[in-house]
């Protein structure tokens, strides 16, 4: 199809005039991102609350509650904001600040400039909560500064460390479940043959004795009715 300038071009995919070439770039330029891991299931938020206070105690309560409800219990970020009394803005500041400590346990960054406000836009896509516009500002962003593009590898890496320390301390343990389910032992005394042995053989040796005395006392009986044995 033909350019502004007429010049030829192969893309099969209509795109705007302005800009388009910019867009094109910036899309090939774009670092694929890693996906942050969650927890299967519904998650206990006591639970969730302890683990992220042993791995942030020196962060704020209200972070703290919000990282473990969000960032832990993926609980919807409105649900969250009325649970905690926080409007939606401030959920985000302080889910953004949660996740800056949180990748701290892991990286240590400098800090200024438009980098901050980034670090709060890539909190929000982390959460399904960026608007187009925003993500494609941040992604702009992303492709000329290493330093936040580092943050946002290192953020997702200390959130998975999280997600596995909490099933690391609170999934079952397998050998307790599969004891759970398996059937109770029944507990029997059995006797080995060598044990049985020696009380068989000592009843067949009564036995035969006792069928030997009784023969021997007939035939005494008979004797003494012949007259051959006196039988006193």
């Amino acid at each position: 199809m033909e350019g502004v300038h007429g010049e030829r071009t192969e893309m099969a995919i209509p795109m705007p005039v302005t800009g388009g070439r910019d867009m094109l770039a910036r899309m090939e330029g774009t670092p694929l991102r890693s996906v942050p891991a969650s927890l299967p299931g519904p998650v206990n938020p006591v639970h969730a609350l302890a683990q992220v206070e042993r791995a942030l105690p020196d962060l704020v309560p209200d972070a703290r509650r919000a990282l473990a409800l969000v960032g832990l219990g993926s609980r919807p970020r409105v649900e969250a904001a009325g649970e905690l009394g926080v409007s939606e803005p401030e959920l985000s500041r302080l889910l953004a600040a949660a996740r800056k400590a949180l990748r701290r346990t892991v990286a240590q960054l400098p800090a200024g400039g438009w980098c901050e406000r980034a670090e709060r836009l890539i909190s929000d896509r982390m959460d399904g909560a960026l608007a187009p516009a925003g993500e494609a500002r941040l992604d702009s962003h992303l492709l000329g500064c290493e330093r936040c593009a580092t943050h946002e590898q290192r953020l997702v890496q200390a959130h998975d460390l999280l997600v596995g320390a909490y099933l690391e301390a609170h999934s079952p343990r397998p050998a307790l479940a599969a004891s759970a389910t398996r059937p109770t032992a029944e507990l029997r005394v059995v006797e080995s043959p060598d044990e049985r042995a020696p009380s068989l053989r000592g009843w067949h040796i009564a036995f035969v004795v006792g069928v030997l005395l009784a023969l021997a006392a007939v035939v005494l009986a008979i004797l003494g009715a012949t007259g051959a044995v006196h039988v006193p």
